[in-house]
């Protein structure tokens, strides 16, 4: 496609134009920049926090000593409690039901939503790797196992051996009756929720070494390679509907809606359709060769909320995108070093955590 700014296209027009096409070439130096300005702080009583999570407007955080629970209306953590874990909490807090759960590679734990009371502890086999939490059970990684633990007691409900060769570190997921499982072994695995039975296996260890995010959406279970290949999947048999080359290894990507978006070390964020596989747009973060606004690289997940895009660099500035089309709105710069984790609010707030073990409440 080839355009052109004439008398017959206004410069909306061909800014319009551009992005249905693809083609808009922005990049933050289009965003005012903003100072933040902190609401609140919080101390969590670690040195080094994990990745923040959120659950119905509350935040939870974990670190190398801490669990906590947060109100972002209070001054003072709701509850804050030792978890008692052998060695650092690495997971970020996983809630779901009445229980948190988060652990490292030694342990898994289940906290008290509520209270911070805790419920019970699993230890390693091998190496504990990255839950996901729904509120019945917790689905993890151990060894060369994947294990379905009971959430009111820890308990193994059901085990599902079908990795000798490798460690499963990456989170499964859950959609509907399946979980989906993807040890590293070039294989992807859907069981059955209730009690571990194979539906359907997907070999392309060809393409991918393993996968490391899985996030699904109506029937698409999208998942992120540690090659640079990006898959739409269908979740009752398998079949592969498209793949997205991100042209090198995809770090991060999220889902929201029909659309996932990925951050790629090419130096662009991708927009794209579930249903398709195709590209809705992009937005240039890094030109190689000129540091003229360049980003730096992003570690902290995508967040979509209320029609924007978050993204945390490790610049420590937030650079916040119109989801409909890419186009950059905001660039808020930090002046102290952040944790690579984010949670949007209403009213352009955000919570962040700094390397200090401070939790902060910011506004822009």
């Amino acid at each position: 496609m080839r355009l052109s700014l004439t008398g017959h296209l206004n410069r909306r027009q061909w800014l319009a134009a551009l992005v249905a096409g693809g083609l808009w070439p922005t990049c933050a130096v289009f965003a005012a920049s903003k100072s933040p300005i902190v609401r609140r702080k919080w101390s969590s009583g670690n040195n080094t926090l994990a990745p923040l999570a959120m659950l119905e407007g509350q935040i939870l955080f974990t670190g190398d000593r801490t669990l906590g629970r947060i109100d972002p209306q209070q001054a003072l953590p709701v509850w804050n409690v030792s978890h008692h874990l052998s060695s650092k909490a690495v997971y970020k807090p996983r809630a779901a039901g009445q229980s948190v759960v988060t652990g490292g590679l030694h342990e898994l734990g289940a906290w008290q939503l509520a209270d911070g009371q805790a419920r019970w502890l699993h230890k390693a086999h091998i190496q504990v790797g990255t839950p996901f939490v729904t509120a019945d059970r917790t689905y993890v990684g151990d060894g060369h196992e994947l294990l379905a633990l009971n959430n009111s007691s820890g308990a193994v409900d059901w085990r599902f051996a079908g990795t000798p060769e490798t460690l499963a570190s990456y989170a499964p997921t859950v959609a509907e009756e399946t979980v989906f499982f993807a040890p590293g072994n070039g294989l992807l695995y859907a069981l059955n929720q209730v009690d571990g039975a194979l539906k359907w296996k997907l070999d392309d260890s060809r393409e991918w070494q393993y996968i490391r995010q899985m996030y699904v959406s109506g029937q698409v279970l999208v998942a992120g390679t540690y090659t640079e290949l990006l898959y739409g999947i269908a979740v009752d048999n398998g079949k592969i509907l498209w793949k997205f080359k991100a042209g090198n290894f995809i770090n991060s990507h999220h889902v929201a809606g029909d659309t996932a978006y990925l951050w790629s070390p090419t130096g662009w964020i991708y927009a794209i359709n579930l249903e398709t596989g195709n590209v809705r747009w992009r937005h240039q973060t890094t030109r190689y060769g000129n540091s003229l606004a360049n980003w730096g690289p992003l570690m902290a997940e995508l967040v979509t909320f209320e029609n924007k895009l978050y993204c945390l660099d490790m610049n420590q500035v937030l650079h916040v995108l119109d989801i409909a089309g890419g186009q950059a709105l905001q660039r808020i710069p930090f002046d102290h070093d952040l944790r690579p984790t984010l949670l949007a609010l209403h009213g352009q707030q955000a919570v962040l955590a700094s390397e200090t073990g401070e939790i902060q409440l910011v506004q822009w």
